[in-house]
């Protein structure tokens, strides 16, 4: 019987768990726009049997015990995706705000920098046991995310789980990447570069300015290639990223002047008026709906 466990289901992460029957479609409509309309990395572990994806127009065929790795630029078909009959696949689309928001540590982007930069999608054979292990992260995964809302410290166990797969999916990738004779794109060079940049700094600094300088490009030059790659300009994506990390800190009990100044606002009013801009409502009303 096919079977698609949908796990979380935000702005910026999902994940599925498919087996079995050739014949059924993996994704419905709606799940197709979403996956289509969002600038997604995403990671596919191939746990038993084959299946396969149309990328970009073309077929990709991925077989028992392969990791497949996809950029945002990279078109995922949805309404594509055929299996064999015994199959079973563990798929998680994600974009790279979600990954802002995990504690992962200060260098995890600068290990992962390399495939972040690399133009093409990939495909990567594990070993058994690392296929086993990734298996085994992704069935905790799925285990507790299916618990009720009662299940005591459910959230941190999830965010836990998901730092621990984020964290070996870098490492197998970044093992396998080391073998691949690929020169990265000098764009998704600076592209990852920015990332980095962003994630070390975006507390402090909120200008494109900042991060163009870094990079020893003009605003321009960088908007432009953040927009070719992303589908957003640099200062979009400056703004995203605040605006989760206000979001979270709403949800931890900050007051509103202490958020402001640890994301080095002015002042309280321009803060606010800047996540209101971004997210419609105020972050007062966001507390109290959160």
């Amino acid at each position: 019987m096919s079977s698609i466990d949908k796990l979380i289901d935000n702005r910026d992460f999902f994940a599925f768990h498919i087996k079995g029957n050739k014949s059924k479609p993996v994704f419905s409509p709606q799940q197709q726009h979403v996956l289509a309309n969002k600038s997604l990395y995403s990671l596919c572990l191939i746990k038993k049997g084959e299946t396969s994806f149309i990328i970009n127009d073309e077929r990709v065929q991925v077989g028992q015990h392969h990791l497949l790795l996809t950029h945002p630029s990279s078109k995922v078909n949805g309404a594509s995706v055929t299996k064999s009959w015994d199959c079973e696949v563990y798929l998680i689309f994600f974009s790279i705000d979600f990954t802002f928001k995990l504690e992962l540590q200060k260098d995890f982007f600068d290990f992962t920098k390399k495939s972040l930069a690399l133009d093409s999608n990939h495909i990567f054979s594990l070993s058994a046991p690392d296929a086993a292990n990734l298996s085994n992260l992704f069935k905790q995964f799925i285990h507790y995310n299916k618990q009720g809302g009662d299940y005591i410290f459910k959230p941190q166990i999830i965010k836990s789980l998901t730092e621990v797969l984020f964290c070996e999916i870098a490492r197998l990738a970044s093992q396998n990447i080391k073998n691949i004779p690929v020169v990265p794109s000098r764009k998704r060079e600076i592209l990852a570069n920015f990332y980095l940049l962003l994630k070390q700094s975006f507390r402090r600094e909120h200008m494109v300015q900042f991060y163009a300088s870094e990079l020893g490009i003009t605003p321009k030059h960088l908007s432009v290639i953040t927009k070719e790659l992303t589908g957003k300009p640099a200062i979009e994506l400056i703004q995203n990223v605040l605006v989760e990390e206000a979001k979270c800190l709403l949800r931890q009990g900050l007051s509103i002047g202490e958020i402001a100044k640890q994301l080095h606002f002015s002042d309280q009013s321009f803060f606010g008026k800047f996540f209101k801009r971004n997210v419609g409502i105020s972050p007062k009303e966001f507390r109290q709906k959160a």
